[in-house]
């Protein structure tokens, strides 16, 4: 099946998920908050990655950093990964059942994490709340959901 390219999906589904991520919560909740944009990134990786190439993901990384007053590339260097890893196994990842993608994320997210922990620590920061190292499961349980509604917005742009 051929699909179309939807840059105005594209491109809402990222501020969509951007504008989640910078919208202020309280503490308890914003330790829990997954990291939507990496998901959603993922996604796009995984079936355009002509359109989302590396160097727009380190773009939208560096508006993340500017957006959230947080050290300038830290989560250029968070996305990068992501879909640097993504853009290498790509081939392979999008023919594993959607649970098993998931899952994959999930594993990818602690690596995540683990990275952002070493930041934090070569830095002198403290890493926030230890909660944080429960979002990767929320990622895991909203994968599935995100993937069927982005896969269907796009087939029905199909025909446009």
């Amino acid at each position: 099946m051929i699909r179309r390219d939807t840059p105005v999906l594209r491109w809402l589904s990222l501020a969509t998920a951007f504008l989640f991520m910078v919208l202020p919560f309280p503490d308890w909740l914003s330790a829990l908050r997954p990291f939507l944009l990496a998901l959603v990134v993922a996604y796009w990786v995984l079936e355009t990655p002509q359109k989302m190439g590396l160097g727009r993901v380190f773009l939208i990384g560096l508006l993340m950093d500017l957006a959230s007053f947080s050290l300038l590339g830290e989560h250029a260097l968070r996305l990068l990964l992501i879909a640097g890893i993504l853009h290498l196994m790509r081939s392979r990842f999008r023919f594993y059942p959607v649970w098993q993608q998931s899952g994959f994320l999930m594993l990818m997210l602690y690596a995540d994490l683990a990275v952002l922990w070493l930041m934090r620590l070569s830095q002198g920061v403290p890493m926030v709340q230890a909660e944080i190292w429960g979002s990767p499961v929320l990622a895991f349980l909203i994968w599935p959901w995100l993937y069927m509604l982005l896969d269907n917005l796009r087939l029905q742009n199909r025909g446009r």
